[in-house]
């Protein structure tokens, strides 16, 4: 690859990645409401729109459901043991500031107190929030970004800094943690497994556990 192709790479990853989040985060208005799902889902729409124009790209990995239903247990498996460390951890700091943060005292707030809208989060946010991340950030970046970044740590750990960063509009340190190691996990799936459904429904599980949990509130804009 020539040095100008990679150096287009690189700066088309920043414009992108780095400065898409950094727009938003000044432009507020356009996240108040359901605002980000349109843009959201429009990313997601050029992004496999890109993708399916690209004859270099193995359309399988798409959904590959041979791979999601052979290592869906082992996701589930490592899923359930992350998720009990975290109601142990979260157990700890519930009810407490933590770095200008506080946590709500009780747990699984939203199915005990509005079990409605616990529902409708558990059957909408996996395919209206969830799927287009992952054609952006898994789909998308890991063959975009590939030529010039591999396909080992380097990706994985850009990525998840990346799709961290992506959330910075929030405006807490909580979600861009939560992110940054569910980035590790989805993209190391993706490109281990190579199938983008797999990396949703792992994705799916944790944002649903953190609604369920109460840290959902982390994860919506407060602005």
């Amino acid at each position: 690859m020539s040095r100008a192709r990679r150096a287009w790479l690189w700066a088309e990853m920043l414009l992108i990645f780095v400065g898409g989040p950094v727009v938003l985060a000044l432009v507020p208005a356009v996240l108040r409401g359901a605002g980000l799902f349109p843009l959201l889902w429009l990313g997601g729409v050029l992004c496999l729109v890109a993708l399916l124009r690209d004859k270099g790209f193995d359309r399988t990995k798409l959904w590959n459901l041979h791979a999601a239903y052979d290592r869906f247990g082992v996701v589930v498996l490592r899923w359930l043991i992350l998720c009990f460390v975290g109601l142990w951890l979260y157990g700890l700091i519930a009810g407490q500031v933590v770095g200008g943060e506080r946590f709500p005292t009780g747990l699984f707030p939203v199915p005990r107190l509005i079990p409605a809208l616990w529902v409708i989060i558990m059957l909408f946010y996996p395919w209206v929030s969830v799927y287009p991340q992952n054609l952006i950030y898994r789909a998308f970046f890991c063959h975009r970004y590939r030529p010039i970044l591999g396909a080992g740590w380097g990706m994985i750990l850009l990525n998840a800094a990346l799709f961290s960063f992506g959330h910075v509009m929030f405006g807490n340190w909580v979600v861009l943690a939560l992110t940054f190691v569910g980035g590790v996990l989805f993209t190391r799936t993706y490109l281990r497994h190579r199938s983008l459904l797999l990396a949703t429904l792992e994705h799916a599980l944790y944002g649903c556990f953190c609604f369920c949990v109460g840290l959902g509130m982390f994860l919506l804009y407060r602005g």
